[in-house]
């Protein structure tokens, strides 16, 4: 069943989750899946791989939230849902549109985060870091 507070959140998330990402607050101890790299190019690479799993992860989450939302009995949650997000927020019902938006979202912010680091090789890394934390963040909060 649909609840709320995850609905809200959906409509939001990309505001709220700029301000998350530059929260000191972890958003779960997580272990370093690329630790095992010995070089920035591979660390590179591999953030990448987890990103883009991550996001697949995230694309089956935001399509499961429209599911529920479609499935609300009454007939009125969904068109409320829709028109919500299509004119107070200005955004996209279909969940592909939404994680779009997202993933522009996120990348601005956390490259806009990171840009004191932008003279180091490392800068790519960094701000995939935090896309992932981004990510991380909504995933936990459509749970």
């Amino acid at each position: 069943m649909l609840h709320q507070p995850r609905l809200r959140f959906c409509c939001v998330s990309l505001f709220a989750l700029a301000a998350l990402a530059g929260s000191t607050q972890p958003v779960a101890a997580q272990p370093n899946p690329c630790a095992h790299t010995m070089s920035t190019v591979e660390t590179s690479l591999c953030i990448a791989k987890v990103l883009e799993q991550k996001d697949r992860d995230l694309a089956l989450a935001m399509q499961k939230v429209a599911t529920e939302a479609a499935a609300m009995p009454g007939g009125q949650f969904p068109t409320l849902w829709k028109d919500n997000l299509t004119g107070f927020f200005k955004t996209s019902a279909d969940p592909e549109d939404q994680l779009a938006a997202f993933q522009q979202a996120r990348r601005n912010a956390c490259v806009y985060m990171n840009s004191i680091a932008f003279q180091g090789t490392g800068f790519g890394i960094f701000v995939s870091n935090c896309e992932i934390r981004m990510t991380d963040a909504l995933m936990q909060s459509l749970d």
